[in-house]
């Protein structure tokens, strides 16, 4: 059976990008066939969800963690991995909800707020921040913020 990793990226970053690109190296020497999700960030983020497979691990950094937390509500996967997301509780912030307002427009952030839910339907989740950033998470890495750096990587190469 084949193993897929689903990547998501960060805001207007792209799965081609060197960081992205390492990580999918990282996969593919564990077996793991790899596919990129680049979103359309002029989008609402509810409406591009993907199907994956039970078997299927996602990992998604910044608010490409909220996509791949979307995902992991419709479709039952093996793990899915939360790299520096926003935490859901947050979005009840009406500072932070005006920050996702300036950043990426109402309808936007409204689709965040309208479509997640508590709970997913992974098996296993996992939370990484960087020990910068000021949030508690199942890993935090070491000498890191809000970055996807080979420290990061390389934690997120030994959960798969």
């Amino acid at each position: 059976m084949k193993k897929f990793l689903h990547i998501i990226p960060a805001w207007e970053d792209t799965g081609d990008m060197e960081s992205y690109a390492k990580l999918a190296n990282i996969a593919r020497s564990k077996g793991y066939e790899v596919v990129s999700h680049n979103v359309d960030w002029k989008k609402p983020l509810h409406p591009q969800i993907f199907p994956v497979a039970k078997d299927d691990v996602i990992f998604g950094f910044s608010l490409g963690a909220i996509l791949a937390w979307f995902v992991a509500q419709d479709y039952p996967c093996r793990q899915v991995i939360l790299a520096s997301m926003q935490p859901l509780s947050s979005f009840a912030d009406t500072k932070i909800k005006q920050a996702f307002i300036d950043l990426a427009g109402t309808e936007f952030t409204e689709d965040l707020i309208v479509h997640i839910k508590s709970e997913h339907k992974a098996e296993k989740q996992v939370i990484l921040y960087g020990d910068k950033e000021g949030e508690k998470g199942d890993i935090l890495v070491a000498n890191t913020g809000h970055e996807m750096n080979d420290s990061y990587l390389e934690e997120v190469g030994k959960l798969l």
